[in-house]
């Protein structure tokens, strides 16, 4: 049985989440190590498989896409493992199509604090954007 998240763990992990989008943590290698745990991995909409290394390697040098995000909702798995799972739509420029998803992360805490275990974005049909 899961556990209900409280509000404000929930708000921590948004915060942690919309942090691996923003451009200055996407450059640096220091600051997403931080973020993804040792053991992280994804697996991507066209059901490619990533680990950490791999995401340390080439996200630095990627262009940041244009993200939006909604619809957080969080439950706990286990007393140190939390799952989010939410709305996203993004495009790659100013001149591409949005590409929709539903995403779902996992977070586990340890000493150096929350960190992204695992995630994965499936496509999904198109949706209302809130760009609150």
């Amino acid at each position: 049985m899961t556990q209900k998240i409280t509000q404000e763990l929930l708000d921590e992990l948004i915060l942690l989440e919309r942090q691996l989008l923003e451009p200055s943590v996407r450059e640096s290698k220091e600051r997403l190590s931080i973020l993804l745990d040792d053991d992280f991995y994804e697996i991507s909409a066209n059901g490619l498989l990533f680990n950490k290394r791999h995401v340390l390697s080439r996200l630095p040098s990627e262009k940041v896409p244009q993200f939006y995000n909604q619809d957080f909702r969080g439950q706990m798995l286990a007393d140190n493992i939390a799952q989010l799972t939410y709305h996203a739509a993004y495009r790659r420029n100013a001149y591409s199509n949005l590409q929709f998803s539903l995403r779902m992360s996992i977070w586990r805490k340890n000493a150096h604090g929350w960190q992204l275990l695992f995630h994965q974005g499936t496509p999904s049909p198109e949706f209302m954007l809130n760009y609150d």
